[in-house]
């Protein structure tokens, strides 16, 4: 076989917030490692968060060398942004049930990408570190399932020249209208700029008013746009986000649930029974990633179909074509790459601000 998956850790039970840390002893070089965590619902109730939330941190290091570092819904995010599809994911909030969070690291531009993916072979003792957060999302959730895999090069000979790296480069608590500035690295080409964001209720375009990326104080403005203008080029450009979630009815009683896409996302709900029982169901809000379901009928079960775009309150910037790594953003001649994000004016000190890039590295600077 050229490819294969390969187990790095089988299903193991968790019921207490602890970090994973696995040694990576594969020989075979990966293009994909594939993070899930299945949290188990407890009592019926409102849950606390999105599910994604129970994994806090996704780190591979080797040493005090830092090659992967996201939190999980940057991580759902930046795979989204690579891949235009959804993973895996199941969005149950039932209780006795779990959902299931796909957290996918890709070294590559693609699945199975020659050119660029993991070596182990390169680095002195690397490790994948897990944080998990039992109660983070979900419904009273007190245990879940951790599994590892990774899809390598089997019997198929590949040289890679490097892989794609992630790191999370800053997070601050945000202001009404207040800018941000941030010193960006200048080690490692770009590929992909992401900023985060989540206020319930609130869409993306409220939180951030311009978004400027300058070069050695302003010699060269590769950036300045309003946050409208960006998403506006974004959903142009890419599909819906989709993904099916399960409730329970509250009844009259209306109850918030999470959901991924946080920038006008859309629902289609409807009764998850074995009969034809007569009910009204709506969804409403979703904006910022939270949405309130309301039934007419207690006690039945509700599926709803929720599309939308920028997952998580992700806003991906992409430098150049995305095939082409000789398009991608070289920051190397650079002295000084600054970023500057403006909230809006509705941000206060409660919300808070993600920034995070995917870098080329290159295995001679490894």
């Amino acid at each position: 076989m050229n490819y294969r998956l390969s187990t790095i850790l089988d299903r193991e039970l968790h019921s207490s917030d602890t970090t994973k840390v696995i040694d990576i002893t594969l020989a075979d070089k990966v293009s994909r490692m594939v993070v899930l965590y299945e949290p188990l619902n407890g009592a019926e109730a409102e849950p606390a968060a999105h599910p994604a939330k129970c994994i806090s941190k996704i780190e591979l290091v080797d040493g005090s060398d830092v090659l992967y570092s996201l939190t999980g819904q940057e991580a759902q995010a930046a795979d989204w942004y690579s891949n235009l599809r959804e993973p895996g994911n199941l969005m149950c909030y039932l209780n006795g049930m779990t959902a299931e969070m796909v957290y996918n690291i890709n070294f590559g531009r693609f699945l199975y990408d020659p050119l660029y993916n993991f070596d182990p072979k390169k680095f002195s003792n690397p490790q994948l570190k897990i944080t998990i957060d039992i109660d983070g999302g979900g419904c009273t959730v007190a245990s879940g399932y951790l599994t590892v895999q990774a899809h390598i090069f089997d019997q198929r000979a590949v040289e890679p020249v490097g892989f794609l790296m992630h790191k999370e480069i800053k997070d601050y608590a945000m202001g009404a209208g207040t800018h941000e500035y941030t010193d960006l690295p200048t080690d490692f080409t770009y590929r992909k700029l992401f900023i985060k964001s989540q206020k319930y209720a609130a869409g993306l375009e409220y939180s951030f008013g311009k978004i400027k990326l300058t070069e050695d104080n302003d010699r060269r403005i590769p950036i300045n746009h309003t946050i409208f203008e960006v998403l506006k080029a974004i959903v142009s450009n890419s599909p819906k986000y989709q993904e099916m979630i399960i409730t329970h009815g509250p009844g009259l009683a209306n109850r918030y649930y999470y959901n991924t896409p946080c920038y006008w996302p859309i629902f289609t709900s409807t009764g998850w029974t074995s009969s034809a029982t007569p009910q009204a169901v709506n969804a409403y809000e979703g904006d910022g990633g939270r949405f309130l379901c309301c039934n007419t009928t207690a006690g039945n079960n509700l599926s709803h179909l929720c599309q939308g775009y920028c997952p998580h309150g992700t806003v991906e910037i992409p430098f150049g074509l995305q095939d082409d790594p000789a398009d991608w953003y070289d920051v190397a001649k650079i002295g000084n790459l600054k970023l500057d994000i403006t909230a809006g004016s509705t941000m206060s000190s409660s919300e808070s601000c993600q920034i995070f890039l995917q870098q080329l590295r290159s295995y001679a600077a490894a």
